[in-house]
């Protein structure tokens, strides 16, 4: 499993900004599997992490094609229906792509190798008994791979280790099983379900689906 078992940190320069990516990716020098670096700029939020097949980044203006390609992926994919719908025409996604530059716990997910961007992580709240909300989308081109358990590991060690988060817990479709695998690889277990719906058919009747809610707490994290 390519699951996260370490975190250094380092200090990024002051004039850091995600467009000059390929020389920031340099810092760290190479890594090993199971490790993975925060670069922080003194006491603001992460906007870069690295391990040794990903870059995670603050997204900026230029993603609005990667962010397009995603969406049309995902219009197209097992989670259409599934969530809140995403734009795929070009006006939608250079608004979307501007509004999530623009967020500090949304991050673009990037192969190392060449910086192409292939999902997105979040944080997207911290409930009353101190859980993180983790969400994740990804390209079904790279499902199955493991990068997602790599990237996903990496933020429930932060939540854990950094933030001081007492569990994580993440909302999913039950029956798109390649959405759910890396969140159960890394130990998480389904709390409840429920029907819900994001979308309606032709007729105008909702498109119903099982939904699930996953948790982590820190007690069986500790002890994995």
């Amino acid at each position: 499993m390519s699951a996260i078992r370490r975190l250094y940190f380092a200090e990024l320069p002051q004039d850091y900004s995600p467009r000059q990516l390929p020389e920031i990716i340099r810092l760290a020098g190479e890594l090993k599997e199971q490790e993975a670096v925060v670069y922080r700029q003194g006491e603001a939020k992460p906007v870069l992490f690295e391990t040794e097949r990903l870059v995670i980044r603050r997204f900026v203006h230029g993603d609005a094609p990667a962010v397009q390609e995603l969406a049309i992926d995902r219009h197209h994919s097992d989670m259409r229906d599934k969530d809140h719908p995403w734009p795929t025409d070009e006006k939608g996604c250079k608004e979307a792509a501007d509004w999530f530059s623009r967020q500090e716990n949304m991050w673009a997910v990037c192969l190392k190798r060449d910086c192409r961007l292939i999902g997105m992580v979040t944080f997207n709240t911290v409930d009353e008994r101190n859980m993180v909300d983790l969400g994740h989308v990804w390209h079904t081109g790279y499902w199955n791979a493991g990068l997602d358990t790599e990237a996903l590991s990496l933020m429930v060690r932060y939540a854990f280790e950094v933030v001081g988060a007492d569990g994580v817990f993440a909302h999913n479709p039950l029956d798109c099983a390649p959405q759910i695998a890396p969140l159960l690889e890394l130990g998480m277990e389904v709390a409840e379900t429920s029907q819900g719906f994001f979308a309606k058919d032709e007729k105008g009747d909702p498109v119903y689906f099982t939904g699930c809610k996953l948790v982590l707490e820190r007690e069986r994290w500790n002890a994995q």
